[in-house]
């Protein structure tokens, strides 16, 4: 599934960017007669970033679990297509999906910054790869194919009846039920706490001191990463560079990211604690549906 990229969104806003979750993933996109872009890749994620960790990581999807289901459903759907009278071949699997967190909190890797400012990169090279192979592949399928892998689209959504509906319930099949509202509420309220936090606050105004001294006045980072200036050019201008460059010299320089990571981290294991039982079925839940896609997978 290619995801759009456009501009960074620090913080909060990062954090919806992925399909599916525990709720459900929509099917690739399938447009017959599309001619594909070159691959362009982004950097890997940098070790630090693979080290932002937070508690919730364990009940969400991350996005190497949504690729784990996409490979799942992709060799699933070989069988289906078959009694439709057509060929389907599984995509090659990525291995280098971006952490959960890597944008969480804005950009926080110099080489990020020094390459894309505050506009989002490409994703890294395997993923790019694999969204290529799809997209070629999609755009090579006449309309009764894609109809049979995808279902017929009727007016503004699609029919239950493609391939791809059926092999993603299939590996559902045994999932429990949880409540995925409590990780939206958790997602949301621990960002949102974690900006009143003292220690946190007293960390974004030395960030914000920082940034002052090399002439930029932004409160947080957050304004720093959606200034509409940035939205005005498809690629970074040298001061949106700059600018970025400084903001994650600034990050490590006060510790900031460190700090933030630890107030979460405190507020989402509370809030775990305090509601053991739904987030053990969120954990039940995640559990089966990646065991069902391994098994298909090996």
């Amino acid at each position: 599934m290619s995801a759009s990229r456009g501009l960074w969104r620090a913080g909060i806003c990062l954090l919806t960017g992925s399909c599916g979750l525990l709720a459900g993933c929509t099917p690739p996109n399938a447009a017959p007669g599309h001619t594909p872009s070159a691959v362009l890749a982004g950097p890997t994620a940098s070790a630090q970033a693979r080290a932002l960790l937070l508690p919730y990581d364990r009940y969400e999807m991350t996005p190497t679990d949504l690729l784990v289901i996409q490979s799942a459903e992709d060799v699933l759907m070989v069988s289906c297509m078959r009694t439709h009278g057509w060929s389907w071949k599984p995509l090659p699997h990525a291995g280098d999906a971006d952490p959960p967190n890597r944008s969480r909190y804005g950009v926080i890797e110099p080489q990020v910054a020094e390459r894309y400012g505050y506009h989002q990169p490409p994703p890294p090279p395997g993923v790019a790869r694999h969204e290529a192979a799809e997209n070629t592949r999609n755009s090579g399928l006449s309309q009764a194919e894609a109809d049979a892998a995808f279902g017929r689209a009727t007016g503004h959504s699609a029919s239950v009846n493609g391939c791809w509906k059926k092999a993603h319930d299939r590996l559902r099949r045994q999932v429990p039920a949880s409540d995925h509202t409590l990780l939206n509420e958790l997602t949301l309220r621990s960002f949102d706490a974690s900006l009143r936090n003292s220690l946190v606050q007293r960390k974004l105004a030395a960030w914000n001191s920082c940034m002052d001294r090399s002439g930029f006045a932004y409160a947080t980072p957050l304004d720093a990463a959606n200034d509409p200036a940035w939205r005005k050019a498809k690629r970074p201008t040298r001061h949106e560079v700059l600018v970025a460059v400084t903001d994650v010299r600034c990050k490590r320089s006060t510790g900031l990211i460190d700090n933030w990571k630890q107030t979460e981290t405190t507020w989402q294991q509370d809030f775990i604690n305090r509601h053991s039982e739904a987030f053990q079925a969120l954990a039940r839940a995640k559990d089966v549906w990646l065991r069902a896609a391994r098994a298909v997978l090996h």
